[in-house]
């Protein structure tokens, strides 16, 4: 009779875990229409092998690569939509989103024109720069050490590209925590899905002009010892040491393990040496710092919830079907 139980419990566990995966596969799978895993199975069935080898590539060269691609992703993504956008040239008559003062120190633009002349050379006119951003984007993440998710592909190209779109809509790194909620409660994300994809921050390097603000006059009052008090003491010298005031260009490491993707971001921001203001920020409030510390405390639920975050993100004003185009090179409409 025991083993009959004990065998029955066993049984219902194990089905209660295969419907608890099955459940998380189809939330993460749902899809924006006219996208799929398999769109170009027939097409250029190598296009994703294509940019994995490239990616590989880039970050053997560089590791703070995985940071770019991921941001790339985002800054695409979070203006008008996941359509390549991003990439585009300013020209006489426009400046594109390349211009705009939130993409200030943008990279990976070369290093995706790159993979797509390799593209065009297997499969011409076939795999958008759009999808090329969302597979370098996971690639990157997964070669740094973080969650892999599944790429849906299928999108096409936008031919339109401005920095006013950029600046009103992508968030600056001096955003407190209820613009940040805001901004992302306009994309449909919750204030925890923005904190998880605030992690991205764990992997790559930035410029310290999105860091100044966070060091010097940090409330106006034209004061250079006015540093934010949310950042610790310590961490404040070394940061003005690296950036020091007035200095925009000199890059920085972005986190304490920034080569790797994992959860020291959310261990750092507890500890006050988060790098931008939209870091500190998140624990000011306490629902963040709630959620800051959970993702502190479990990297398996930060990864999961991640993967999620970047699979939703994927799905924002996809062109598909006969909407826009593919552009033959990823700066130039065609």
């Amino acid at each position: 009779m025991e083993s009959a139980r004990a065998s029955s419990t066993s049984w219902l566990l194990i089905t209660s875990s295969v419907l608890l995966f099955a459940s998380l596969c189809a939330a993460i799978s749902e899809y924006a229409p006219g996208l799929s895993e398999s769109y170009y199975a027939k097409t250029c069935p190598q296009a994703p092998a294509i940019v994995e080898k490239y990616v590989t590539k880039y970050l053997k060269k560089d590791s703070s690569f995985a940071g770019a691609f991921n941001r790339l992703q985002f800054h695409d993504c979070w203006v008008q939509g996941c359509d390549g956008s991003v990439l585009l040239n300013s020209t006489a008559t426009n400046s594109a989103e390349r211009e705009a003062h939130v993409n200030f120190g943008l990279r990976g633009i070369t290093e995706v024109d790159e993979i797509k002349a390799a593209l065009e050379y297997a499969c011409p006119g076939v795999v958008s720069c759009a999808d090329i951003l969302m597979l370098a984007a996971r690639d990157a993440t997964v070669k740094a050490g973080g969650p892999w998710w599944p790429v849906a592909l299928g999108r096409r190209d936008s031919r339109n590209s401005t920095d006013l779109l950029a600046d009103g809509n992508l968030p600056f790194p001096v955003f407190n925590f209820a613009l940040l909620t805001d901004n992302f409660a306009r994309k449909n994300f919750s204030a925890r899905e923005m904190v998880v994809l605030s992690g991205a921050h764990t992997i790559g390097n930035t410029h310290c002009n999105g860091i100044l603000p966070h060091l010097y006059n940090f409330t106006g009052g034209n004061n250079a010892t006015d540093i934010d008090p949310a950042l610790n003491k310590g961490f404040a010298a070394f940061l003005k040491k690296q950036c020091p005031q007035g200095n925009r260009t000199n890059t920085i490491l972005i986190d304490s393990t920034a080569g790797k993707f994992d959860n020291a971001y959310y261990k750092n921001v507890l500890a006050g040496k988060g790098i931008f203001i939209t870091d500190a920020t998140l624990i000011r409030d306490s629902l963040g710092k709630k959620i800051v510390t959970s993702f502190a405390q479990a990297k398996s639920t930060f990864f999961e919830e991640f993967a999620a975050g970047m699979v939703k993100m994927g799905n924002l004003g996809v062109l598909t079907g006969s909407q826009g185009e593919i552009r033959k090179k990823c700066q130039f409409v065609n």
